[in-house]
């Protein structure tokens, strides 16, 4: 399932270019919470935003939210949304957030992964082509995996394997159509032999021979 992460906001009064910027001269990163009675503007600690996603991909993680200067101080569940960074340093400008509700299902894409070494690649020498990267997928945020994997192991040469055929993690469904290909093993390409052709004498070379051995007759 997808990791969860702990982070803390404070509500946002600062808005505008220049508190904004004052805001991130003190290690502070400038958000916005969405959701569906509307938006939020928050601000969060730099280092503490860094620290919590080193290392992961972003758009797989929960964020367990505590939302301080409220009264009462919230607690809510979201995703990253989007992260702007600066272009020359990379360093993080402003961040988007999507609140979610814990019973209510999120549509997102997953990578899919291969798992084994297939028959058909091992004995066979064909070449396992992976033409469907990422799935579709619907499912409640708890139940959200961090990518699907499909045994391939017992695939032969010429054989494929469908979205039809994987069985997704419980509470996830697919909604791809069962009909596309997520992998094939393809046959090994043989080269072809070029074959030796014999060289034609070229068409002036014997005319002259003929009016050659003509004139000696």
């Amino acid at each position: 399932m997808a990791r969860t992460v702990s982070l803390k906001a404070q509500q946002r009064s600062a808005v505008g270019r220049h508190r904004v910027r004052r805001l991130r001269a003190e290690g502070r990163i400038p958000a916005v919470l969405y959701g569906r009675k509307g938006h939020l503007a928050l601000e969060i600690g730099a280092m503490e935003f860094v620290e919590a996603f080193q290392g992961r991909e972003t758009e797989k993680v929960l964020i367990d939210l505590l939302v301080e200067g409220t009264e009462p101080s919230q607690q809510k569940l979201a995703f990253l949304q989007a992260v702007q960074q600066h272009p020359l340093t990379d360093r993080i400008l402003h961040v988007d957030l999507h609140e979610l509700s814990a019973d209510e299902k999120i549509h997102t894409e997953v990578e899919v992964h291969p798992v084994g070494d297939p028959v058909g690649v091992r004995t066979g020498g064909g070449l396992l082509q992976v033409p469907l990267r990422h799935l579709r997928i619907s499912c409640l945020p708890h139940d959200l995996p961090e990518s699907i994997l499909v045994d391939v192991e017992a695939l032969g040469v010429g054989e494929s394997i469908h979205v039809g055929d994987v069985a997704p993690p419980a509470g996830v469904e697919v909604l791809n159509p069962k009909d596309q290909v997520l992998f094939t093993i393809t046959a090994p390409q043989t080269e072809e032999t070029p074959t030796v052709q014999e060289a034609k004498e070229p068409e002036l070379v014997r005319a002259r021979k003929e009016a050659e051995e003509e004139s000696k007759e």
